[in-house]
């Protein structure tokens, strides 16, 4: 428990109830005496009275006293409380100080640094302070600015501009808050443009609630906005790009939604391009095949990171025309949203896909073309290299063309080696050069061709086409002409022997007719003169009998029937230019031909006709035949005189052959069957070419077969065929069309 102790500062109350006793001493006897005059030495105060006085003057004091001391206490109480008070009030206001100077540093630090400036307006809306940050960002200077308000400061005259002031004064007006107003100050900064300011502002009240201006912010987004017309630009000129690619370019999510495209890629759907953006592909897509398959695409190059490249698919397009196109699908992310789409852009081929099928089929309609040629056509360049064979080259080379593209032409065709000088002469000059009949080697067989070297100088094109004509059978053919003009020559002089021999022969067979006639016994002239002269006719008779005159005389008359016989036949066959179709008598047209071939006997051929044993097999109920009868009985004389020089060559023992005539259904069947050698399959394969020929050189020509091929089955529509073997004879078949009357 305290201690009661007297403080200096209770001295004050006990002082007080001090005096204030006294005073109640002094008003009692001043109370004593009304008159107010004191007259000590007659005052003879009440004893009792004076200590009822001093009773209650002490318990005044005490209770003075004691209240004294109570307030003294409490109020030493309360100036400690209070103080303490002070002491934490005065320790918080210095925090408070700190901490608000600190925050004064920290604001001054973070306006300093920052981008952003302090404004302030009254309320008149009109700039009353801006921080230093406005000239250090803006480098507007303030006192251009202070005094007026917002709009003073603006330019821009569009109706969009002034529908945008007319609804931020409307604000202002109505003392609201706004955030990121911007707009343009037509006052220039230290270098005289314009500045691109944006604001927020807060509006400002006094205690009584009173309006007093707008407190705010404001940033300078000169910059942003150069930036961002300029990315606009960039979009607007990319835009613009990609608008005048003719191609499709778009680019697409993986749920198949495009997030780009260009104009050729919304007109192939018949859409704009805003129509386009955003919308799903498999809306789009005509065929739903096409949509899936594109989608997986899509899928694919997003899940694999790669690219892709599709060289030919189908797209259906707004027509309903299917397109070919050429597309290139590339996976990238997309910007802020940090997922992966693909870009991709396509080719639309068709036409390119058209013009190149016309070009292959021009390409094979050409190639058709060179390769139905029977010339030998090789294309090379400058320097000798093939560049291209039609199909004739390639049978004679054993190459294909593919094979033997870029190879030497002299190392695929080492009989033509010798031609380079004159394909570079030939481009040198810038003209043909032939050379003709060039002896040219082909399967062990001698074969003659004209070289033709065709300089190429069309288009910027260098090299030359190479062009070989086998003209082996027109050489031989010429060589057959010149022998037909012989055997013409040779046909019109045995025509001449035979008119000149008729004249003598007819003298003869009239001389021996006549001879006959003249020593016949039964003719009464004869008798007559023989009388008259004195001559026994019997006993002549009986004497050129004896003699054998007469068999003389009879022989003599036989030989020149045959001859007279053998020479209309000679001038039969020599009249070809005269033959014509028509009926024939079969029987008789082959005994012709039997007879001229009896009456042949060449030895240079070493082969005598006579010899070999005929053998006639004739058809009874065939007798006429419809043909060229010259043009048939040269065609059967072939034969036999072919069969009997095999035999004769062979040594053939009893040769023989069989002159056979049959009717088929639909053909009248000649035979012609030896027994000679026979012939192996080589030789039947080349038995009816021009020019083959198995007898020595100068022995034929090779033309006779060849040419009876052409009389049986182009001349009379007929078959003539060959069947042989080694050792077993040969059999030649010739079948002409039957015609009307060439029945029995």
């Amino acid at each position: 428990m305290p201690v009661f102790r007297l403080q200096p500062l209770w001295l004050g109350p006990l002082a007080w109830s001090a005096l204030l006793i006294l005073i109640a001493l002094t008003g009692n006897l001043a109370l004593a005496d009304p008159s107010g005059s004191v007259q000590e030495s007659a005052v003879t105060p009440d004893f009792g009275m004076m200590v009822r006085y001093v009773f209650w003057a002490l318990i005044a004091v005490t209770g003075i006293a004691v209240a004294a001391l109570l307030w003294s206490w409490l109020l030493g109480r309360r100036v400690a409380q209070r103080t303490r008070q002070l002491r934490r009030e005065l320790n918080e206001r210095r925090q408070v100080e700190l901490a608000l100077r600190e925050s004064e540093a920290r604001f001054r630090d973070v306006t300093e640094a920052a981008s952003d400036w302090i404004w302030e307006m009254d309320d008149n809306l009109r700039f009353t302070y801006l921080s230093e940050r406005f000239y250090a960002l803006t480098g507007i200077a303030p006192q251009h600015v202070l005094g007026r308000a917002r709009w003073e400061l603006a330019t821009g005259d569009s109706a969009a501009e002034r529908e945008k002031w007319r609804r931020h004064r409307e604000l202002l007006e109505q003392h609201l808050p706004f955030r990121d107003f911007a707009y343009q100050t037509g006052i220039g900064d230290r270098h005289g443009e314009g500045r691109y300011l944006k604001v927020s502002g807060k509006p400002v009240y006094d205690g009584q609630g009173q309006f007093r201006g707008y407190r705010g912010t404001g940033t300078d987004i000169t910059e942003q906005i150069k930036a961002e017309t300029a990315l606009q630009e960039s979009e607007l000129r990319l835009r613009q790009i990609i608008d005048l690619v003719p191609h499709m370019i778009f680019a697409k999510d993986r749920y198949g939604h495009f997030l780009l495209a260009n104009r050729a890629t919304a007109e192939a759907f018949g859409l704009t391009v805003a129509e386009l953006v955003n919308r799903s592909h498999c809306i789009t897509y005509g065929a739903d095949d096409e949509a899936e398959r594109m989608l997986s695409d899509d899928l694919e190059v997003i899940e694999s990171g790669a690219s892709k490249f599709i060289a030919e698919e189908t797209f259906t397009d707004y027509t309903g025309q299917a397109q070919t196109m050429q597309t290139t699908k590339i996976p990238f992310t997309t910007p802020g949203l940090g997922e992966t789409a693909v870009l991709g852009v396509s080719i639309n081929i068709t036409a390119q896909k058209r013009a190149k099928e016309e070009v292959a089929r021009m390409r094979l309609y050409l190639k058709n073309i060179i390769d139905s040629m029977p010339s030998v056509l090789i294309g090379v360049d400058p320097w000798g290299y093939i560049t291209v064979l039609n199909q004739q080259a390639e049978q004679v080379s054993g190459l294909s063309w593919e094979t033997a593209q870029g190879r030497f032409f002299g190392d695929v065709f080492p009989q033509l080696e010798g031609q380079f000088e004159q394909v570079r002469q030939a481009i040198r000059l810038g003209q043909p050069i032939k050379t003709p009949r060039m002896t040219l080697e082909v399967e062990s067989e001698l074969h003659y061709a004209d070289v033709m070297v065709y300089p190429l100088m069309a288009d910027g094109a260098s090299g030359a086409v190479i062009r070989l004509d086998d003209v082996t059978s027109r050489v031989r053919i010429e060589s057959m002409m010149v022998q037909t003009e012989k055997m013409l020559s040779v046909g019109g002089l045995a025509a001449g022997m035979a008119h000149e021999i008729n004249n003598p022969l007819g003298a003869i067979l009239q001389g021996s007719q006549n001879i006959q006639r003249r020593i016949a016994q039964d003719m009464p002239q004869n008798r007559a003169v023989a009388a008259a002269i004195g001559v026994d006719l019997e006993r002549l008779n009986r004497y050129l009998e004896q003699r054998g005159v007469q068999h003389f005389l009879d022989g003599i008359r036989e030989a020149g029937v045959r001859a007279a016989k053998i020479v209309a036949d000679m001038l039969s066959f020599s009249r070809r230019s005269e033959s014509h179709f028509g009926l024939v008598d079969l029987e008789e047209m082959l005994e012709t031909v039997l007879r001229l071939a009896a009456s042949d006997y060449d030895l240079k051929k070493k082969y005598d006709f006579k010899r070999i044993q005929i053998n006639r097999d004739y058809d009874p109920a065939l007798r006429l035949a419809y043909c060229d009868k010259t043009e048939i009985e040269q065609v059967i004389l072939n034969l036999l005189k072919n069969a009997a020089q095999a035999m004769t060559d062979e040594g053939t023992p009893d040769p023989a052959i069989i002159l056979r005539t049959r009717r088929e259904p639909d053909a009248l069947l000649i035979e012609v069957i030896d027994n000679g050698p026979g012939m192996d399959e080589k030789t039947l394969k080349r038995i009816f070419e021009p020019f083959f020929t198995t007898k020595d050189v100068g022995a034929g020509t090779g033309l006779g077969l060849s040419v009876s091929y052409f009389i049986v089955t182009e001349q009379h529509h007929g078959r003539l065929s060959v069947s042989s073997k080694p050792g077993q004879g040969a059999r030649f078949s010739i079948r002409l069309p039957l015609r009307r009357g060439a029945l029995s």
